[in-house]
């Protein structure tokens, strides 16, 4: 949250503090003071715990040359954060050799409690079925390796479904199987 403090007065001796609270369905939760610019602009950083309504409410206590400000309260709908999947596969594979594809998962927002785990699954022209889910590495990165069971044209998909605070994603990627 991005706010102006107008002065009504000299410029302060000390940089001005203004302190934030959220209010959400858990209750409210304190913030901290952020230090207000020469400009009178301050910027509020908060990383919400609950999807839903929000309302942030900024004060000004004054000091001994400023009045203090009336609290000012702005209410935000908090949605889910994105998410992200990257896969890289090879042009062609072989039935002989296997198929090693990389890829990156990313979640914006508030961290994972956990390492997302990400599901896989295989299209070819025998059908479609699920293979071992993959633990995303603590750098975001992941690697599978399979031994595609048929010739022709092949897609691996990767799946994570998301969670209270992040909205699932998908990837996939298609390559020729030969021998």
């Amino acid at each position: 949250m991005f706010s102006k403090l107008e002065l009504d007065g000299p410029a302060p001796a000390e940089p001005l503090k203004v302190t934030a609270t959220r209010t959400d369905a858990n209750g409210t939760h304190e913030l901290g003071t952020t230090t207000v610019k020469a400009d009178g602009t301050f910027t509020v950083l908060d990383e919400p715990d609950l999807v839903g309504d929000a309302t942030y409410t900024v004060s000004f206590l004054g000091d001994l040359t400023h009045r203090p400000a009336t609290d000012v309260t702005h209410t935000v709908s908090v949605g889910k954060a994105a998410s992200s999947i990257a896969l890289t596969a090879p042009a062609e594979a072989s039935m002989s050799s296997g198929v090693r594809l990389t890829g990156t998962f990313a979640a914006q927002g508030k961290a994972l409690p956990e390492r997302a785990v990400l599901k896989v699954g295989r299209t070819d022209r025998l059908g479609t079925g699920t293979l071992s889910s993959v633990t995303v590495a603590a750098d975001g990165t992941f690697v599978i390796d399979d031994l595609p069971r048929t010739r022709g044209e092949t897609t691996y998909t990767v799946g994570w479904p998301g969670d209270d605070l992040h909205e699932g994603a998908t990837a996939s990627a298609t390559f020729r199987v030969t021998r």
